[in-house]
């Protein structure tokens, strides 16, 4: 039988002492030169340590483990936020337990239950509900960082994207553009943070003009279905002479639309122009090109584990809301 791998293997190997090993298995680098963190990582590639996380905890009180709770796995939004919390996450020691909510509040509490009962370190949470109050149970349990939307009051730090700024631009070439009435389509916009920020952008844009806006509510992305009738309703606001552009909530919204306004024969933007949130890039490849918000969903998952690994190290963290930049893709569907 193979032997087992010790730490006082890793140590006499690498020439260093057991606290120093030890310390770099916490990822705790402070005061550790690159070269002995390139010694260490070797030894323990190549005699294929796996320190046990069971013993970790008893010694360090830390499971070296990383709650990440999410709305919606499916969503391809939600996997570009993963990949910059992963991005971020691998260059440390610890390793991540995701949970997907499926947009079920109640799912969101079991999986917040079990990441407690885990002894996570810290979570990366998308809360699914609305207000502080109904995530009580975390208490003080460990520390927490919100991604994409956040809870009111705010109790947790959040990293989120410029949602009003964007959209307030965006309405404003829409106008400059010359439209008269917008359509606005989006699931509901009370007790979500980026969609709330989104339309009080749009309402900001809009003042002291003439601009008509229209609401069409919409499911969330995983019920999405093309051949609903709420789509109806947009050629029910066509039967005048107003300018009109459609502005979409959400990537799935907009390529929903881009379906439903080719199986009418709508023309874009001779006909009727179209904008919205696209992290999917369908703007880029459908019909003349759709002017689009493009956000850096990468960027916002690397910045929340950021975030979070910093409370995790130094047990606080400033309750604060960090913007990151979106971007305003103008393409010909104006």
């Amino acid at each position: 039988m193979k032997k087992k791998v010790t730490i006082n293997d890793i140590a006499s190997i690498s020439k260093v002492s057991r606290t120093t090993i030890s310390r770099y298995l916490n990822g705790k680098y402070e005061n550790m030169s690159d070269k002995t963190r390139q010694r260490i990582e070797q030894v323990i590639t190549e005699l294929d340590y796996r320190p046990s996380r069971q013993a970790r905890f008893l010694k360090s009180q830390n499971s070296s483990l990383i709650g990440i709770a999410v709305g919606d796995i499916s969503n391809f939004y939600t996997s570009l936020l993963i990949k910059g919390i992963l991005n971020r996450l691998k260059t440390t020691q610890y390793h991540s337990l995701i949970m997907d909510s499926d947009l079920s509040r109640s799912l969101e509490k079991k999986n917040i239950a079990k990441l407690i009962d885990e002894q996570v370190d810290g979570m990366i949470i998308q809360p699914i509900g609305a207000t502080s109050e109904e995530y009580k149970q975390i208490k003080e349990a460990f520390p927490v960082v919100q991604i994409d939307r956040f809870v009111e009051p705010l109790i947790w730090p959040a990293v989120a994207s410029d949602n009003f700024e964007k959209s307030k631009e965006l309405t404003e070439l829409i106008i400059e553009k010359g439209y008269q009435r917008i359509i606005v389509v989006s699931p509901p916009v009370i007790h979500s943070t980026p969609r709330i920020a989104r339309y009080e952008g749009l309402i900001e844009a809009i003042t002291n003009t003439d601009v008509e806006i229209k609401e069409i509510i919409a499911p969330e992305a995983k019920n999405l279905d093309v051949n609903d009738n709420y789509w109806e309703a947009i050629t029910e606001m066509l039967n005048d002479d107003i300018k009109t552009a459609i502005y979409t909530f959400n990537g799935p919204l907009l390529y929903g639309c881009l379906k439903f306004l080719k199986e009418k024969k709508l023309r874009i933007p001779q006909d009727i122009g179209l904008v919205g949130y696209d992290d999917e890039s369908f703007g880029e490849v459908m019909g003349p090109g759709i002017t689009a918000i493009e956000q850096n969903l990468v960027e916002i998952g690397f910045q929340a584990m950021d975030r979070l690994l910093e409370a995790i190290e130094n047990k606080t963290s400033k309750l604060e809301i960090t913007t990151i930049e979106s971007k305003l893709i103008k393409r010909n569907s104006l």
